[in-house]
């Protein structure tokens, strides 16, 4: 690997205590939790919106996908091809309860429903998987580091964790939030230079790259195939990828926390929306640099599909430029970090803390937060040093993810669709849909991305057929004054707002004319449908 050099260096400290200096400058205004947990509830769409692609478009994605790319060309545009549908889909049903009940976490919304039992549950359960893969977003950009500057791994996660640590700890969601606007124009910066960079410099330029790609199958379009071993194909991206997103954006509290800190149910949607559109144009464009490097190298080998982007960055790009965007990747890495160990740190505070001690006073539960941001950062970082030699970054993810997601979203949507649902048949879930992933992830072949879906469907049949055996809810009073935020159990369920909404007992859309209620879909949602079969139509044909 080529010397990093000293003016690389300088970039990349300038860069980093850049965004630490943000976390200061934001963490002065953190007088409650509320501020420290949703940013008052203030910040703009269009910032959340990045912040959450952002998150999609982490230290993770950059040096995953282009390997994904160079590897295998655009075969894992199913990865996120789906993503259009999964925000549609989730702004009629899950974003519109949790918003409009005023929860910090989305668990308390679970309470709200079911009980006490079903909230500590599924957020021990949250806390479980996102410890974990916390540590795997911080593990990508140390190694990063690693490789680059030739720093030792170990010593490269511990600066990592320490820096992501002071930056959470001081900062909280608006500092994320804010430094992840940033982050989002030195990431596009650095995929484009790694379009432009091949394009002019090998020889043929884009013609013989598109040539090159074509004739090694880079190229090939959506793979319709049936069957369950490959998680990459059409209906796994339809229905594996689809679901662990439904899941993700819907029910994982490290990004629904970023659509609660929006100022009204309109721009929650929009933020929402903004990524639905670019986030798979954002993969499209990793895969593409990819395959550009490709054409690049040669087609070479490389002992880890992860070095590829990694080795382009130190030996092609100018010097600066390349401290720059490597300063990009760390922070993208970090603020991912950052928005993990607030999203642990609140569910720890609200879902826990506050049950064992409801008397702790608001300033009593923000020290505790930051405490519990430590805790959880040094957990991460310790669980990261044990990464090595586990695959590449993303493999890792795709396992962690598919293991836990499925239990949390049929739990989820017994919870918003089904009016007999209880809270025994949501433990029913969570424990049927855990078994059955360990089971295809122990004994089987079936793809990781299928487990997503496989897992929920048993899961939620589980669940509902428990719930059905021992519901003894009394019926839901339809004349009662109905308020989100107070209401209870199958009152909070889809089929009852869209009865009171048509019965005109509660508003259909607020002032700007976006639907207040779950189940009606807004514009943006039809354009977003639009936009995915273009999507698929482009897909089928190249």
């Amino acid at each position: 690997m080529a010397e990093f050099g000293l003016i690389n260096w300088i970039v990349l400290i300038v860069y980093f205590f850049g965004m630490l200096y943000i976390g200061v400058i934001y963490g002065k205004g953190n007088k409650t939790t509320e501020d420290y947990f949703l940013g008052s509830r203030q910040i703009p769409w269009w910032a959340i919106g990045l912040s959450v692609m952002a998150t999609q478009c982490s230290a993770v994605s950059f040096i995953g996908i282009p390997g994904w790319g160079y590897a295998s060309g655009l075969d894992r545009i199913t990865y996120t091809f789906q993503f259009p549908i999964v925000v549609a889909v989730l702004m009629i049903t899950f974003i519109p309860f949790f918003y409009n009940t005023k929860v910090v976490s989305v668990y308390e919304y679970l309470e709200k429903r079911f009980g006490a039992k079903s909230r500590l549950l599924l957020a021990a359960i949250f806390l479980l998987s996102r410890g974990f893969q916390t540590a795997v977003v911080l593990f990508a950009p140390a190694l990063a580091l690693a490789i680059i500057t030739g720093t030792d791994p170990n010593t490269a996660i511990l600066m990592m964790g320490v820096f992501t640590l002071i930056y959470t700890y001081v900062g909280g969601m608006n500092a994320v939030i804010w430094t992840d606007v940033i982050q989002m124009f030195i990431i596009w910066l650095g995929i484009a230079l790694s379009i432009l960079f091949p394009i002019f410099s090998v020889d043929g330029g884009f013609s013989h790259i598109i040539e090159n790609g074509i004739s090694n199958h880079l190229f090939d379009g959506l793979d319709y195939s049936l069957g369950i071993s490959n998680s990459y194909t059409f209906w796994g991206g339809i229905l594996g990828s689809g679901f662990l997103y439904l899941t993700y954006l819907g029910t994982d509290q490290s990004q629904v926390q970023r659509v609660l800190s929006a100022k009204s149910i309109r721009e929650t949607k929009l933020s929402l929306s903004l990524a639905g559109f670019i986030v798979p144009i954002q993969t499209f464009l990793f895969l593409f640099a990819g395959i550009c490097l490709f054409s690049a190298y040669g087609g070479k080998s490389f002992e880890n599909s992860d070095y590829v982007m990694l080795t382009f960055i130190t030996q092609t790009l100018p010097v600066g430029i390349a401290g720059l965007v490597t300063a990009g990747v760390f922070a993208a890495g970090m603020s991912s970090v950052a928005s993990a160990l607030n999203s642990l740190a609140t569910v720890t505070v609200n879902d826990f803390y506050k049950k064992i001690y409801p008397e702790a006073d608001d300033k009593k539960c923000l020290k505790v937060s930051k405490y519990m941001t430590l805790f959880w950062g040094v957990f991460s970082t310790l669980f990261a040093l044990c990464l090595g030699g586990l695959g590449t970054v993303l493999d890792i993810i795709n396992i962690l993810g598919p293991l836990f997601y499925p239990c949390m979203l049929s739990t989820f949507v017994l919870a918003v669709f089904c009016k007999k649902g209880n809270e025994k048949g949501c433990i029913a879930a969570v424990l049927s849909g855990l078994l059955i992933d360990l089971y295809m992830f122990l004994f089987t072949s079936v793809g990781s991305l299928w487990w997503c879906f496989i897992g929920f469907v048993f899961a939620f049949a589980v669940g509902y057929i428990v719930s059905i055996l021992t519901n003894k809810d009394p019926e839901v009073d339809y004349d009662k004054e109905f308020s989100f935020e107070t209401a209870t159990g199958s009152e909070l369920t889809i089929n009852n707002v869209v009865r009171l909404a048509m019965e005109k007992k509660i508003a259909e859309k607020d002032s700007s004319g976006y639907y207040v209620v779950p189940g009606k879909m807004d514009k943006i949602g039809y354009v977003l449908i639009v936009f995915f079969v273009v999507q698929c139509v482009i897909l089928t044909v190249i």
